[in-house]
């Protein structure tokens, strides 16, 4: 089962790569103890991490550093544009297993000292997922139907998911999700299958041109370009089953849908089933 948290991260300021102050606040609503530090502890696989920034404040640099790498203090650092960066999102995968302390992300924009949203994804061996497929059987899209409360910067939204026609009785993965209202941002979910852990990804605008899109993905990952299907995408890129399987009854579909942004927003959230049982 994948598990996404957020951190809030200060950047420094400039082209020069001047890194901001980590490892950042937990960011509200998150469930972490500590920044940085996975819920899970030592069963945790750091497989995934990356940053949101308001769209004002392109990056020119991310770093990861853990005390699980091989070089902790060089860690992973990446610069990711000069003067001309139009970057607000970046995502990089990785394998690190869990042993201590904070996995810290610092980040340095352009244009100002805003406060963005640090993401860690990691991996637990545990809750009941599939690989899925873009071309799945029985697969279930209850319309645009789940709209978000206006987000506050960095702070996680929360809104059940509950279709205005009930879903049949059964067991439904989640495939992915689209969002429109947003710029870049995260998304997560919430069951009692779960587990506890929260699994999602970063996600953009569906309505960004295709060609924006793929600038996007060429310094971070293709993640960025499924439309619908990003547990599957994860499922090819981390080999193993990363799309999430629920339970519905009578009493509702008890899955939750929290997102985070960089700025404030009002996300419109498509979410894609298939019904698995």
């Amino acid at each position: 089962m994948l598990d996404l948290h957020a951190n809030v991260c200060t950047p420094g300021v400039g082209a020069t790569l001047t890194l901001g102050v980590g490892p950042g606040v937990i960011a509200a609503g998150d469930g972490q103890t500590i920044a940085g530090v996975p819920i899970g502890g030592e069963a945790a696989t750091l497989v995934g991490w990356g940053i949101l920034t308001p769209t004002a404040d392109a990056l020119a640099r991310i770093r990861l550093q853990s005390s699980d790498m091989v070089d902790p203090l060089n860690g992973c650092d990446v610069a990711v544009g000069g003067a001309a960066s139009t970057l607000r999102n970046f995502w990089k995968y990785t394998n690190l297993k869990y042993k201590t302390g904070q996995r810290i992300i610092q980040a340095s924009t352009l244009t100002g000292v805003v406060d963005g949203a640090s993401l860690l994804m990691d991996h637990y061996p545990v809750g009941t997922c599939i690989a899925g497929s873009r071309h799945a059987t029985n697969q279930v899209v209850t319309a645009l139907a789940t709209t978000f409360a206006a987000l506050g910067a960095n702070a996680w939204g929360v809104i059940p998911y509950a279709p205005g026609q009930p879903l049949p009785n059964g067991k439904y993965a989640i495939l992915g999700a689209t969002a429109t209202a947003i710029t870049v941002a995260a998304i997560r979910f919430r069951h009692v299958n779960f587990k506890g852990f929260t699994p999602g990804f970063p996600i953009v605008e569906t309505a960004v041109a295709i060609a924006a899109t793929f600038a996007i993905s060429q310094k971070t990952s293709l993640l960025v370009c499924e439309d619908g299907t990003q547990f599957v995408y994860l499922s090819e890129v981390f080999g193993m089953p990363c799309c999430p399987v629920f339970t519905v009854s009578n009493a509702g579909t008890g899955l939750i849908i929290e997102m985070i942004a960089a700025q404030a927003a009002t996300p419109l959230v498509t979410i894609y089933l298939a019904k698995v049982g």
